[in-house]
């Protein structure tokens, strides 16, 4: 039997959270046996334990902050060291740019011989940081690449990673956790976007782009499902827009109910400041629905441009590309078909599942 320690900083939702949750509960437990280490960023522990009920044991380790804190990086450090010397796992996976730092040098020092981290999107990408601090951020990911091996989400981010060392760097991209419904029947045409509303996914952007097609296209309506720190925001910007008859924002709902929001869509748009590789991307592609996405890393991993989707370059061409979607039923349909073919071939959960156990037992 194979112990193995999945360890997150940020459980709860979101897709980094979901990947862990999907791997605690899908390997082979005849051949694993899995614990979780794990801090909550959103939802609570409780609810988060709960959705890795695969999971043979689960640590709440709530030391371990998304933001640099000396006393508390240094008491989860501690934590985590404790808990890898009293259980001796024979492999330590880290997800996440905090965790991977502080669990692999946790897992170094306490002797253990298999290592992995998942970036799902490194720190120094995030563009509402200083250039001081992505300079920092990158500094201590060259330095902690030292201990173990990556096992990169996306092609880019694996490429990331080939530049910040010479340790080995595997490829695993994240899995499509759900199902492959069927569009459903709606009146009008529906561009949506689905996460986090938070300034990694460019809500000004959106915001602008819903004005401009709503304005353009008679009876186009924009959807955003999910929530975040920008909501309350978003939704001041709708009203002095007077968009909010044609312009809504969900607010958090489960992964369920997002997917069947998506049902109702007809375009998916991702315009993103940065990502790994976005599982809202997969989950449109999923339902059967045309993909516009921003050409940045992990968004161009997942969308092949001109065939389940577009890459876009600036704003106008976002615009232009919607656009075109709008008004050409067979292209919205041809592009959507292989987006849903792409994501059945290339990023099941069984295809996930078996490269890293293979990792994993190697």
């Amino acid at each position: 039997m194979i112990k193995v320690f999945e360890v997150v900083e940020c459980g709860g939702p979101g897709g980094t959270g979901e990947q862990v949750a999907a791997i605690c509960n899908g390997l082979d437990p005849a051949r694993f046996e899995v614990s979780l280490v794990y801090a909550v960023r959103g939802g609570t522990p409780e609810a988060y334990r709960a959705k890795c009920a695969g999971a043979k044991a689960a640590y709440f380790v709530g030391e371990m902050t998304r933001e640099v804190s000396p006393s508390l990086d240094a008491a989860a450090l501690r934590r985590l060291r404790r808990l890898f010397a009293e259980h001796r796992p024979d492999v330590v996976h880290a997800h996440s740019s905090k965790a991977g730092i502080l669990a692999r040098a946790a897992a170094k020092s306490a002797g253990v011989k298999k290592v992995f981290y998942s970036p799902h999107g490194y720190g120094f990408l995030m563009q509402d940081r200083s250039k001081a601090a992505r300079a920092l951020y990158r500094l201590a990911e060259k330095a902690a690449a030292r201990a173990g091996e990556t096992i990169a989400v996306s092609p880019s981010e694996a490429a990331q990673a080939r530049a910040l060392s010479k340790r080995p760097v595997h490829l695993v991209c994240d899995a499509y956790l759900g199902d492959f419904s069927e569009p459903r029947p709606h009146d009008g045409l529906v561009m949506g976007s689905c996460g986090r509303l938070t300034y990694a996914r460019n809500p000004d952007a959106w915001v602008l782009l819903a004005q401009r097609l709503t304005d353009s296209r008679n009876g186009v309506r924009c959807a955003w499902i999910g929530g975040g720190e920008d909501e309350a925001r978003v939704h001041e910007q709708l009203t002095n827009m007077n968009l909010l008859g044609k312009v809504s924002v969900s607010g958090w709902l489960t992964a369920e109910e997002a997917r069947e929001r998506l049902r109702g869509l007809d375009l998916f748009v991702h315009y993103s400041r940065w990502d790994a590789l976005p599982n809202a991307v997969l989950e449109a592609m999923a339902a059967g629905l045309p993909v516009v996405a921003s050409d940045a890393p992990g968004c161009r991993d997942a969308v092949v441009d001109g065939e389940t989707g577009f890459i876009v370059r600036g704003e106008s061409e976002l615009l232009e590309r919607c656009q075109q979607l709008l008004d050409d039923a067979g292209l919205r349909r041809r592009l959507g078909a292989a987006g849903r073919e792409r994501v059945r071939r290339e990023f099941s959960r069984e295809r996930m599942l078996a490269e890293l156990s293979r990792l994993y037992a190697a």
